[in-house]
């Protein structure tokens, strides 16, 4: 019996750390569940991110380079139609009306184009070009008009009507003539501005066709031209992810179209030129190209296509490079800019894998943790209970140990726990007291507030109020204090009529702290004017920053009144004190015995003799 009570000793004194029995395996079991979660999610999310990153690429790749084949087939067909037609004699370089109602068909087809025209090498000119609203008008150049060039509207026949605007124009100095005419062959022309007297400043590419005669003499130039902004309009519209941009430059860095909300061309001179993505305004478009240009050398360097990461403004971001060629002499760079952050919606679908496998492992840590601690989860579930109770009121409740095991840490949680209960209800009782000694100091501030007669107002420093009284409401004619604290947003601009007073007012303020007796005009909600008087104070935190403006408001305008009445009746009165002095100070003149005697001399002077 001795053995056994020694035993039993032993057991009821034997204690063992808390970190012992549950740090241990419980750490094992999540690090190595964090470490499975954090692999898998890692492959899943760079495998999706890869994944749609070359979806999306190549997706915009595709569809712009089929919409540039598109954009770019028109104007050679057009240009081929056209030669055929003069060799074919249905039209003739000199026939401008012909040619006109020929160009005017094909642009009622061809709804991409921006303009046909054709210049002759003898001047003259003739051109159907498409305005904003779709409309379609004539430019001409007749024989022997020099280079006066008239442009006419147009009716439903393709017939000019009547001319909208002449002017100056040296056709073969443009762009799309001399590049055609040096080069002698079918050519795109550089990026230029559209029309000298295009004020929208509009930037275009033509495709100019020279024309020669049997004996291999220039005949004229024809040209097709279309707006690039017509491509710029297409890579807005497509819809890859919400930042991405796209953006097509030549093998020289020259923007050609962009999806970006910039122009793509500067202003020189009043005219607009392209632009070169050095240039560019964008930040994403600038970034990539600048790195693009670091990483190829130069854009001639750019050969074949490629999807690549790249740290764009501290993003991971995905930059898709396609080289583009036509048939026809074109050669340029598409570039498809896709932020890794717009990804996120597809990476979720892995998340929810990534969360299903974490809550697998939970559970399974769970069940361990469970057979683990069940042999201490008794004085725990002891000091839950005891808590709740003590949530719910409950402030005597105490834990009374009676463990078999005894752990160090828990003993020590035990007492702790009891000194705290003791000390919550101690506290709680001086809460509940102070709380109503708050209540009854807000009720009698509450009722001070809404039943004094003069107004009271808090105010931010940016001029909102924060609260008024219903004195102060009534003061400027507001119905309740929360329409006027709704209603007045700029206290400098809407209450008060002198915006230098207001500044006046809150420079006073915050230089002494304390301004007394300030007056001042104010708007009330009629925008009726009154005179107010303001006592005002600025409350700061502990670091001496401005919180609020807060003080008092009286409407003075009777007083001011009654000193304007005053003032004025004073003025009066001086003037009628004015007035009977001048009349006495004559009356003692008049009787004065000097002026008796001028006058008695004035009387017998004869008036005959004195002129006579």
């Amino acid at each position: 019996m001795t053995g056994n009570t020694v035993n039993k000793t032993n057991k009821t004194s034997r204690k063992f750390k808390l970190r012992t029995v549950l740090v241990v395996p419980f750490v094992l079991q999540i690090v190595t569940a964090v470490a499975i979660v954090g692999y898998l999610s890692f492959r899943n999310g760079q495998k999706a991110i890869g994944d749609l990153a070359t979806q999306l690429s190549q997706q915009a790749s595709s569809r712009v380079s089929q919409q540039l084949s598109h954009y770019l087939a028109v104007p050679q067909q057009v240009n081929g139609i056209n030669l055929q037609a003069l060799e074919l004699g249905l039209i003739n370089s000199e026939d401008v009306n012909t040619m006109g109602q020929f160009f005017w068909k094909q642009m009622k087809l061809f709804n991409d184009l921006s303009e046909i025209n054709f210049g002759s090498s003898q001047g003259t000119f003739i051109g159907i070009g498409r305005e904003d609203n779709g409309s379609l008008y004539r430019e001409m150049i007749q024989p022997g008009a020099g280079n006066l060039s008239n442009r006419y509207a147009l009716d439903d026949q393709g017939n000019p009507t009547e001319i909208l605007e002449s002017d100056e124009y040296e056709f073969q100095e443009d762009t799309w003539y001399k590049s055609a005419v040096i080069s002698g062959q079918p050519i795109w022309s550089p990026i230029y501005q559209w029309s000298a007297r295009d004020q929208r400043h509009l930037i275009s590419l033509s495709y100019s066709y020279p024309v020669y005669d049997s004996s291999n003499e220039l005949v004229g130039v024809l040209a097709v031209e279309f707006i690039l902004n017509q491509i710029s309009d297409f890579l807005r519209s497509l819809d890859i992810s919400p930042s991405s941009k796209i953006f097509i430059m030549e093998r020289d860095g020259m923007i050609v179209a962009s999806s970006s909300l910039e122009r793509p061309y500067l202003k020189v001179d009043g005219e607009a030129e392209g632009m070169k993505v050095s240039e560019s305004q964008d930040p994403l478009i600038l970034d990539t190209a600048n790195q693009l240009r670091d990483y190829f050398g130069t854009f001639d360097q750019i050969t074949t296509s490629e999807i690549m990461p790249m740290k764009i403004n501290q993003k991971q971001t995905f930059v898709s490079v396609i080289h583009w060629k036509h048939d026809s002499g074109l050669n340029w760079v598409i570039v498809v800019i896709i932020p890794e952050s717009d990804f996120m919606s597809h990476i979720n679908a892995n998340t929810r894998h990534t969360i299903a496998l974490c809550l697998a492992t939970l559970i399974l840590s769970i069940i361990i943790g469970i057979l683990t601690a069940r042999s201490i989860t008794r004085p725990i579930i002891q000091i839950t209970n005891a808590s709740e109770e003590i949530a719910t009121g409950n402030l005597d409740k105490r834990v009374e140990s009676d463990n078999f095991i005894e752990i160090q840490e828990i003993d020590t949680l035990e007492h702790s726990f009891n000194s705290m209960a003791g000390q919550l209800k101690k506290t709680f009782e001086s809460l509940e007291a102070k709380n109503e000694e708050l209540r009854i100091a807000e009720e009698n501030y509450r009722s001070i507030f809404e039943n004094a007669l003069e107004g009271i107002f808090q105010s931010s420093p940016s001029g909102r109020y924060l609260n008024v009284n219903p004195a102060l409401a009534k003061i400027y004619g507001y119905d309740s204090p929360a329409e006027m604290v709704e209603n007045i947003t700029n206290i400098g601009e809407q209450v008060y009529v002198d915006l230098e007073t207001r500044i006046e007012f809150r420079e006073l303020l915050e230089t002494q702290g304390i301004l007394k007796d300030f007056q001042y005009r104010s708007y009330c909600k009629d925008n009726s004017i009154i005179w107010t008087q303001i006592d005002a104070r600025v409350v700061k935190d502990k670091q001496g920053n401005i919180l609020y403006y807060e003080g008092t408001v009286q409407d003075i305008s009777d007083r001011k009144r009654r000193e304007d009445e005053l003032k004025r009746q004073l003025e009066e009165l001086k003037i009628e004190i004015d007035h009977n002095k001048r009349e006495k100070e004559v009356a003692n003149l008049t009787n004065s015995s000097l002026f008796q005697e001028v006058q008695q001399e004035m009387a017998e002077v004869n008036l005959d003799e004195f002129w006579g």
